[in-house]
């Protein structure tokens, strides 16, 4: 059924319902969009009846409305996965995300390839020795979705050769594969390693433009790049999208007429399909596997009246498309470029992903037994390390993030680590020397973030004699305050100990966080410098005792070659995806605090990113 049609029976449906005026539902949204859901919220007409939940992350999101604390949030298909694998028939996708452009297209990729006519190409096997043109590294279709297949199809294999990485493993079976191709992209997080791989397997990079780069930008990479490989650059097939295919050859997309001129002869290329077949680019495409639409996800409860949540949810988007400022829009998925479209039958996430053949995508593993074992704090009162490792290892592996993480929990990890019954832990600096005792090396390192310091305030009259020598008031279950507090006493030629350095509850110097001195409290306070000059409370950048002890991450000193480069890759990985101003950090939040008054849980909250090490087995205790 038409979208346009099934969206007008909805809303009928429901205006003729007095129970559409009468519930509210509840949005699960991650913390760092609360304000933006609210302003939607507020401009809502007053038969749109929604709350704004606030999450930790998407993660969380998922949780809450498992647990019945929201009715439902917005998801990318991997969340869909995730949702899947913690209690499939709890959760329903009721609505989706479709581009206006595309609003009859049942999902959002259609994974294809493209070839010439008579080319001798009638099998999966034929595309042996071929020359392929990809998007990129590391994307759906250009890169899962072909790797994912030919696996399947039993033609590309993948080395079981423990000395690889993951994803030299599956660079060598494609450089093997194909004769010459058009791969874009970084191989590796880490620049030496990229550029070796490059060096390594050339023939990835032959077809681009600049085969000594093989980074964007790269006229032949991307959705339409790879099809001008194809026709321009000497390629035998293209792996990309449909809607790019009817763009390039100058067909109508949908029900609506071409608007492009045709920059190829159509007549002159096919669909090949998985059996060998082909199909004319005139026509119907037969696609290997497809992403599905970001969508909107709830549990059963709220789908006891569904039309009533999908026409709230269909005016609530609508109200924030017209009524709020589009950047406040956008956080929300709220866009002129979308439209929401209600599905006709509600679909459970597995079976959703598999239907779609995308379940496959996402669990494509390299052929890979390898695991990176992070090795987490196991207390009496609290699993919270370990629950949030399984939250960290679920996030991760629904992202493409090799090799997988496992958790392994232990009274002593740097005992575990050493005895090799784990891989890698996150030390505190107080534990550092104690890990180089055990033969342990640190390999990354956490940086904090520049607007995040701790600084010394003390009353604006204080008495330089009482400064140098009274007990100072910290938050001592706070390490980093702790630290400062060790450090500020070594400026004032105190010797404390870590383990019994007094705070002073009513003393006049404090250490604080600077997100504290808008406080009213610290109005009438100064700063304290490391040079015992003191500056106003807006100088917290320049003038602070920060030390920047910042945790690490650590392996043993004999951990080598590809298993510490695929360690150290996976780490870089989730840093950039999930770190601070990374692209998922609404979807997994790897810093900040992980409940409410659990601080540095495995991280320390206030870091930004990891990055490799300078000091690794320079360690000393002199």
């Amino acid at each position: 059924m038409n979208s346009s049609v099934v969206q007008f029976l909805i809303l009928f449906a429901c205006s003729i319902s007095y129970a559409c005026a009468t519930t509210t539902y509840r949005m699960c949204v991650p913390h760092h969009i609360m304000d933006a859901c609210k302003e939607v919220a507020s401009k809502s007409s007053s038969d749109v009846q929604f709350e704004c939940v606030a999450g930790r992350d998407r993660m969380e999101c998922l949780d809450k409305v498992l647990n019945r604390q929201a009715d439902f949030l917005a998801a990318d298909p991997e969340d869909m996965y995730i949702a899947f694998n913690l209690k499939n028939e709890d959760f329903s996708i009721f609505s989706e995300l479709r581009t206006r452009e595309e609003l009859g297209a049942e999902f959002r990729y259609e994974g294809i390839i493209l070839t010439r006519k008579n080319n001798g190409i009638n099998s999966m096997a034929d595309l042996r020795g071929k020359k392929s043109c990809h998007t990129g590294f590391g994307r759906n279709v250009g890169y899962k979705i072909p790797i994912t297949r030919l696996k399947k199809n039993g033609v590309l294999k993948i080395s079981p050769d423990p000395t690889l990485s993951s994803v030299e493993k599956e660079l060598k079976a494609l450089s093997e594969f194909f004769t010459a191709s058009c791969i874009v992209g970084k191989y590796s997080a880490d620049s030496e390693v990229n550029h070796n791989l490059k060096q390594k397997y050339p023939n990835l990079c032959a077809l681009c433009e600049d085969p000594a780069k093989c980074d964007y930008p790269d006229k032949f990479s991307g959705y339409d790049g790879s099809i001008r490989c194809l026709v321009d650059n000497g390629g035998d097939i293209a792996f990309t999208k449909v809607i790019y295919v009817r763009r390039f050859f100058g067909l109508p997309i949908g029900n609506n007429p071409a608007t492009t001129v045709a920059l190829a002869d159509p007549d002159d290329y096919e669909y090949l399909c998985e059996d060998g077949s082909r199909r004319p680019v005139t026509g119907t495409a037969c696609t290997w596997a497809k992403r599905p639409w970001q969508g909107f996800m709830s549990n059963a409860d709220a789908n006891s009246n569904v039309a009533q949540l999908q026409s709230s949810l269909l005016n609530w988007y609508t109200n924030g498309l017209n009524n709020v400022d589009k950047a406040v829009a956008s956080k929300l998925w709220i866009t002129d470029k979308y439209s929401v479209v209600p599905k006709t039958d509600l679909a459970f996430p597995g079976d959703h992903l598999i239907s779609a053949n995308y379940k496959d995508v996402i669990e494509r593993d390299g052929s890979t037994s390898q695991k990176i074992r992070l090795c987490v704090k196991s207390e009496a009162k609290s699993d919270i390390e370990m629950r949030k490792c399984g939250i960290l290892k679920q996030a991760a592996y629904s992202r493409d993030i090799r090799p997988e993480f496992y958790c392994v929990e232990s009274n002593d990890c740097i005992q575990t680590v050493h005895e090799s019954n784990a891989d890698a832990v996150v030390l505190h600096p107080n534990d550092f020397f104690r890990a180089h005792d055990n033969e342990l090396k640190k390999i990354m390192k956490e940086v904090i973030d520049p607007e995040s310091v701790y600084v010394v305030v003390a009353d604006k009259n204080i008495n330089s004699d009482v400064l140098k020598k009274m007990n100072v008031k910290f938050d001592k279950s706070d390490m980093r305050a702790v630290d400062v507090a060790l450090t500020f006493n070594r400026a004032r030629n105190i010797e404390t100990d870590i383990e019994d350095i007094p705070s002073a509850s009513n003393s006049q110097i404090e250490i604080v966080h600077s997100s504290r001195l808008s406080d009213e409290k610290y109005l009438d306070k100064q700063l304290i410098c490391p040079d015992f000059t003191t500056k106003d409370l807006s100088e917290a950048n320049t003038c602070n005792f920060d030390g920047r002890y910042t945790r690490g991450i650590f392996v043993r000193n004999s951990l080598g070659g590809t298993e510490l480069e695929s360690i150290v890759h996976g780490f870089k990985s989730l840093s950039d995806q999930f770190g601070h101003g990374g692209n998922l950090e609404n979807v997994f939040e790897l810093f900040g605090e992980f409940e409410p008054g659990a601080k540095n849980v495995i991280f320390t909250d206030d870091a930004k990113m990891l990055e490799n090490d300078d000091d690794v087995n320079v360690l000393s205790k002199t």
